[in-house]
């Protein structure tokens, strides 16, 4: 019986994008619950993340596009989890911002991270800026998703 082909880097990387960014999402917008940032602090948590993203990415990118197929260990293994990780979260951290900014997410390698169903009322309001200014409507379902293929 014939192993099928591994799925090319590309490919790989947008399963592993539709598996850890929900979850990256989750543990974002729960954490920016406990803290109890206002509506501007989360904004500007969440930018500063994307960002960190980005850079990592534009330094280590080259590890999970071009990949001969070989296991790694050590500090190669390190590099790339470090990276994907970075990544996942900075697509997770734009998708709430851009929730948080009336939008219903972001378009990341060909998938689509946010909210699936058109915006609510409470889709557009994901920070509720009460007496502690705690994330609500991100904690509360609504972490980026990616949206099925048409």
């Amino acid at each position: 019986m014939r192993q099928p082909e591994p799925l090319d880097a590309i490919e790989e990387l947008r399963l592993f994008l539709d598996f850890a960014v929900p979850l990256c999402g989750a543990d974002i917008a729960y954490k920016l619950r406990q803290w109890g940032h206002s509506r501007e602090q989360a904004k500007n948590w969440l930018r500063g993340e994307a960002e960190r993203a980005g850079g990592s990415l534009g330094e280590n990118g080259d590890v999970l596009q071009f990949s001969d197929g070989r296991p790694r260990s050590g500090r190669a293994q390190n590099r790339v989890v470090r990276t994907a990780s970075e990544l996942a979260r900075g697509v997770a951290a734009a998708a709430l911002l851009a929730q948080l900014e009336g939008k219903s997410g972001v378009e990341a390698f060909g998938g689509f991270y946010g909210v699936a169903a058109g915006p609510t009322e409470a889709d557009t309001a994901r920070v509720q800026d009460g007496e502690n200014g705690a994330v609500g409507g991100a904690a509360r379902g609504s972490c980026p998703a990616r949206r099925p293929a048409a």
